[in-house]
């Protein structure tokens, strides 16, 4: 009779995807469908979630989330707000975490530029006005608008004290000592029109962590939508590389 871990070494390989503040987990959509056939994609809705939603208490929920459902190390990818909650999952649970895929994100929020701009505007103005702001700066090209409207009708089910509790808790945090420590094969990936983050915050990132693989893309802040294609392509070199660790 099989074990579990004959199923564990059978089956494709999980991959935890964490999506930013007020992103859906659908975000990842294109890039499973090109994976299908060699991973498990997991996208959370940790917004959704009941609270706390500081990026402590998310890492913790999602360890126990590993546990629970894959009962093994997984890979994980996090994007934007989800990179920093991937950082501290990495930090605080590395024996959950086999690799990680860093895209448009760091691991603090210094030169970020308009964050405190953002808090003021989720605490006065949340609504769909505000919905659509983000958005639309996260995508260097329009995104198709049943896929938009996809995203604004998730992102007014999230409760505002969700992004405001993240948020706040990602200005506060930096993440920066503990990256020399990641002992786990890491990639950054980075898109180049990203109006938030510049690439020299990416190039940053990945020169502070151990032998980490930098690539940046022809994209805006959201190259999991916008280019899967170089995200998949990416995302399979980081599985071979922790095949081989």
């Amino acid at each position: 009779m099989p074990t579990r871990d004959d199923e564990r070494a059978t089956r494709r390989p999980v991959v935890l995807a964490i999506p930013g503040t007020m992103c859906a987990p659908a975000v990842f959509g294109p890039l499973a469908q090109r994976l299908a056939e060699q991973v498990e994609l997991d996208a959370v809705s940790w917004m959704t979630d009941p609270g706390p939603w500081d990026l402590g208490a998310v890492a913790d929920r999602l360890a126990a989330r590993i546990t629970r459902r894959h009962g093994a190390p997984v890979l994980v990818i996090g994007h934007s707000t989800g990179g920093a909650i991937a950082l501290r999952l990495a930090a605080e649970h590395a024996g959950l975490v086999a690799g990680l895929l860093l895209v448009d994100t760091g691991a603090h929020m210094r030169g970020h530029g308009d964050v405190d701009a953002i808090l003021t505007a989720l605490a006065t103005d949340w609504g769909p006005r505000l919905h659509a702001r983000v958005l639309d700066r996260s995508f260097a090209k329009a995104p198709d608008p049943a896929f938009r409207d996809e995203l604004l009708e998730y992102a007014a089910t999230v409760p505002a004290q969700a992004a405001l509790d993240a948020l706040r808790s990602q200005r506060d945090l930096d993440l920066t000592p503990g990256l020399a420590m990641l002992d786990c094969p890491v990639t950054v990936l980075h898109g180049l029109h990203d109006p938030t983050r510049t690439p020299d915050q990416a190039r940053e990132l990945a020169a502070a962590i151990p032998d980490a693989r930098l690539r940046l893309l022809d994209t805006g802040h959201t190259p999991v939508y916008e280019d899967p294609d170089g995200v998949a392509t990416e995302l399979l070199a980081l599985l071979a590389r922790v095949k081989s660790n």
